[in-house]
Formats: C-alpha cells, structure tokens, sequence
C-alpha cells in the first residue's frame, strides 16, 4: 500500500454494512469513500506516529461535538489500547497497512474498527486470569482487553474476506 501521510479524517454520506458501518474500502457515487454524515472516519497507517495523530483528531472532534465526559474519557483510551495491539502485534510484515475507525455518537456511541491484520477477536480472548495482587505477581498481558470490556456496553467481532471488525458500544 501506499506510504502513510498521517490519518485521513472523512465524513461524508453513503450506505452503510450490515452494522450500520460502511465496509473497509467501500465507495459512493463518484469513487468517494462511503461514510454516514456527522460520523469521524479516521483512516490510518499501522503506524504509532498515525496513531497519536488520530488520537489527537478524536479528541479534537469529541470536544467540538461537546461529547458527553464519560465519551472523551473512554472513547480515546479504547481506541488506543485495540489500536496499539493491532499495530504492535497484527502483522508480520513491514508493509504499510491501512486501518479504518469509524466513530458514531449514536446514541448508543459506538467505535467501529477495521484492519487486515491476523484474525484475533478480542471478544473471545480470554480474560487475564489474575487481576488480584501487585503488577509484579500479575502475567503479562490481557489487563488491555479486560478494561475495554471493563468500559464497553457492547462488543461484537467479526472477519470477512480478510478483514477484522470489531464494533464496540458505549454505555449511554
């Protein structure tokens, strides 16, 4: 793919996927992406440079759509740890891939996540099996994807023709 010039911020109209979501790559009339108006469409690199800039883009849009306090808090600390995985653990080449998060504010507010990464459903993974004593007696690991459960009133994971879904709902 083509080199990464930092995330791509889009809002414009089209049909949606079967969630509502427009698919990864979808396109309306005129070759434009297809987007639902007042959505934030961020699409990034598998970078960590993109990803700080698509954070600040999220907090930028939360603010100037005077998001509820819970959303500019919750919103941006679940998207960076699935984001970060994805990033760091996702691909086994050094290729540039594209990720595309699309954000609603509903309600109910939801994240939607897209990358051609290796499968992973962050829905079935299983939960860390020690969350009780000091960091230094817990595993590595799984503590990321316990608190985006901890934070989400929804989640649901899917992978067609090569790319992972995962759409995650706020609570209201």
């Amino acid at each position: 793919m083509a080199g990464s010039g930092g995330p791509v911020v889009r809002g414009s109209q089209g049909p949606a996927g079967d969630d509502g979501n427009p698919p990864l790559g979808a396109r309306a009339a005129g070759g434009r992406p297809a987007d639902l108006a007042a959505d934030l469409v961020l699409d990034l690199a598998n970078r960590l440079d993109d990803l700080g800039a698509a954070l600040a883009r999220l907090d930028d849009w939360l603010a100037s759509h005077q998001a509820a306090s819970r959303l500019i808090y919750s919103v941006p600390l679940v998207l960076e740890e699935l984001l970060t995985n994805t990033i760091k653990y996702g691909y086994e080449d050094a290729a540039v891939h594209r990720i595309r998060v699309v954000f609603r504010l509903g309600p109910p507010a939801s994240l939607c996540i897209e990358d051609d990464g290796h499968p992973f459903d962050p829905v079935a993974a299983a939960p860390p099996a020690v969350l009780v004593g000091g960091a230094q007696q817990r595993p590595v690991g799984g503590l990321g994807l316990h608190m985006v459960r901890s934070i989400a009133a929804g989640l649901d994971y899917r992978r067609r023709d090569g790319i992972n879904r995962i759409v995650i709902e706020f609570p209201d």
